[in-house]
C-alpha cells in the first residue's frame, strides 16, 4: 500500500503521462512552424509533402491534421472559461484524433462552442465521434449514423446511410424490401 512517502514518485510518473499525453500537441506545433519557416528546405528536398514522408515518414495530410489539432487546442485553452482545479475549462485530450472535426467549422468562436457541447454530451473528455455530432449539429445538417450490420441466417444484411437518410434502420429495410420485391417481380417473367 503506498504512504506519503510514495508521493515524489507519483507527482514525477504524472508528468512523464502529461508530458506524454501532450506530445502530439508540441509535434503538431513543431511541423508548423518549419512549414512557415520553410526549414525543412535544408534537407534539400523540393516539396513539403516529400520531406514529410521521407524524412518523417508520414503524409501531408497527417501533419496537417496535427498542425490543426495543435492549433485548435490552444484556441480553447485560451477561449474556454476557468474551472475546477486545472488552468482552463480545456483538457487536452490525449490523442488529436477528438479535435479533427473542428476543422469543419469556420471561427474559433464556433468551434468553442461545439468542443463545449460535445464535453457536455459525453460527459466529460468527448470522443472524435462526440465532437462530430456536435459540429454537424453547428453545421445545421445531421450526423449519418454508423453503418448497421446482422447476421441472419444465409446472409449478412448490412446498411450504410447516407445524407439523404433519417438514420431510421426500418425505413432503410422497407426501402431496400420493395426494391428486392420489385426486382423479383421483373425477374419472374423471364423465368416463365
Amino acid at each position: 500500500m503506498p504512504t506519503e512517502a510514495d508521493r515524489p514518485e507519483l507527482e514525477r510518473l504524472v508528468v512523464v503521462v502529461e508530458r506524454g499525453m501532450a506530445a502530439w500537441a508540441d509535434a503538431g506545433t513543431a511541423l508548423k512552424v518549419l512549414k512557415d519557416k520553410q526549414l525543412w528546405r535544408l534537407d534539400g528536398h523540393k516539396t513539403w509533402e516529400s520531406w514529410c514522408e521521407g524524412r518523417l515518414g508520414i503524409g501531408p495530410r497527417r501533419a496537417l491534421q496535427l498542425e490543426q489539432a495543435a492549433a485548435f487546442g490552444r484556441q480553447l485553452a485560451e477561449m474556454l472559461p476557468k474551472t475546477g482545479s486545472t488552468a482552463s475549462g480545456f483538457q487536452l485530450p490525449p490523442t488529436p484524433a477528438p479535435l479533427e472535426p473542428l476543422a469543419g467549422l469556420e471561427t474559433a468562436e464556433e468551434r468553442a462552442k461545439a468542443w463545449s457541447d460535445a464535453v457536455a454530451d459525453a460527459g466529460g473528455q468527448p470522443t472524435r465521434e462526440h465532437v462530430k455530432r456536435a459540429v454537424a449539429k453547428r453545421k445545421g445538417r445531421p450526423a449519418i449514423p454508423k453503418p448497421r450490420r446482422w447476421r441472419v441466417p444465409g446472409a449478412t444484411v448490412s446498411i450504410t446511410f447516407n445524407r439523404k437518410s433519417n438514420g431510421s434502420v426500418l425505413d432503410a429495410l422497407q426501402a431496400a424490401l420493395k426494391q428486392a420485391e420489385h426486382e423479383l417481380d421483373r425477374q419472374q417473367p423471364e423465368a416463365a
